[in-house]
């Protein structure tokens, strides 16, 4: 062993070796605190747009599907399915109303102003968007047989473009419904008034439930949809989406034949979900199918993968004591980004229709705060 150096020795073994050994110490201690130390990124809940949609009149009251669209002017049209308009008592309780719920409706927000569209007058409780089958039939027709349920939206040549699945009452009771196709709806800007309704046939998009996810690149419109639990992606030249599609058909290959589609991923997810891109990336945000409350990530150089770095980013809480409850369809509001925090919603709903005329609490979206270091 090397000897300690006698300079040492004084230094901590003299006189005043205590005094100095001290303030060594103190000096140390300065040094260690004045590193950095990273704090881990952390979801939080995000109170405000919470708050925004707990209300109890005057439109809007309780939906799901809640996807969200920037407007030109810097507006937001929130688009949401199934909706309640009746009035929240004071205690929770829904009032009924005539028909129940409709089946869609938009709700815009300036600022902190929410204003709730719907078709005809305050008190007619019509649908925002009505298929042709139900206006244009000749004979009486409702929405409790055939109803549009909102997909994504985005902006195209000065319109609001959103796609709809069509479904059909087939049988009884709360899932007695099918799916029978898919429609783009456009609305002049910026009054939101409606001007078209394009129809798919079902050749060109198969059994896929596609529109449930917009995404917009440089030179194509990406449109994503489901089957079977997996997730798809079609292209279409971008300002054209009602034109011709190109259909993912794996490594980086593209078929005009929806036959030749094959999923992005072997992910079981939900219906709803978003692509979003941040620096040169993409994000894929999902919740797992099955009515799982895993809301997860996934990262990919290309909007249609291969998508890798999978990661659980939030188990959504069951907000009451009720089993009838569940959480679905997670998705992201990329232009509320603040702090390097993306905004993330998810929808609450009951397995039994009166649970939501006891306490209208359930049934409205839920927001968290997700740091995009998190997900990357």
């Amino acid at each position: 062993m090397r000897p300690v150096p006698l300079f040492w020795k004084n230094f901590f073994h003299g006189p005043s070796g205590l005094i100095r050994t001290f303030f060594l110490v103190l000096l140390l201690a300065a040094c260690e605190s004045k590193t950095p130390v990273k704090t881990p990124p952390v979801i939080e809940v995000d109170d405000y747009f919470n708050s925004l949609f707990e209300r109890n009149g005057d439109g809007f009251t309780g939906g799901d599907g809640t996807y969200s669209v920037l407007l030109p002017d810097g507006r937001t049209v929130w688009i949401f399915g199934d909706t309640f308009l009746g009035t929240v008592n004071p205690d929770m309780s829904r009032e009924k109303t005539d028909p129940m719920f409709i089946r869609n409706s938009f709700v815009v927000q300036d600022g902190n102003k929410m204003t709730t569209l719907h078709r005809g007058k305050t008190d007619e409780f019509k649908s925002m968007m009505i298929p042709r089958a139900v206006t244009d039939s000749g004979i009486q027709i409702s929405e409790e047989e055939i109803w549009y349920w909102p997909g994504d939206g985005f902006i195209e040549n000065n319109m609001l473009k959103v796609f709809a699945s069509e479904f059909h009452q087939v049988d009884t009771g709360m899932w007695g419904f099918e799916w029978q196709g898919m429609a783009l709806l456009s609305y002049s800007l910026p009054d939101l008034k409606a001007s078209e309704i394009v129809e798919f046939p079902r050749d060109k998009t198969g059994d896929i439930h596609f529109g449930h996810c917009v995404y917009e690149g440089d030179d194509f419109t990406y449109l994503y949809g489901l089957w079977d639990s997996k997730a798809y992606v079609a292209r279409a030249e971008k300002g054209n989406a009602e034109g011709e599609w190109q259909f993912f058909a794996g490594d980086d290959q593209w078929s005009e034949d929806v036959e030749d589609a094959v999923p992005m991923s072997d992910i079981n997810g939900s219906e709803q979900f978003s692509v979003v891109k941040h620096e040169d990336k993409y994000i894929w945000v999902t919740q797992l199918g099955g009515f799982s409350k895993e809301i997860c990530s996934l990262i990919s150089s290309t909007p249609f993968g291969p998508w890798g770095k999978k990661k659980t980013i939030y188990t959504t809480p069951v907000p009451f004591e009720n089993e009838n409850l569940f959480t679905y369809n997670a998705v992201a509001h990329p232009q509320f980004t603040d702090n390097g925090k993306m905004l993330i919603s998810y929808n609450t709903n009951s397995f039994v229709l009166a649970d939501h005329f006891v306490n209208a609490a359930i049934y409205r979206p839920r927001f968290i705060r997700v740091p995009l270091e998190f997900i990357f």
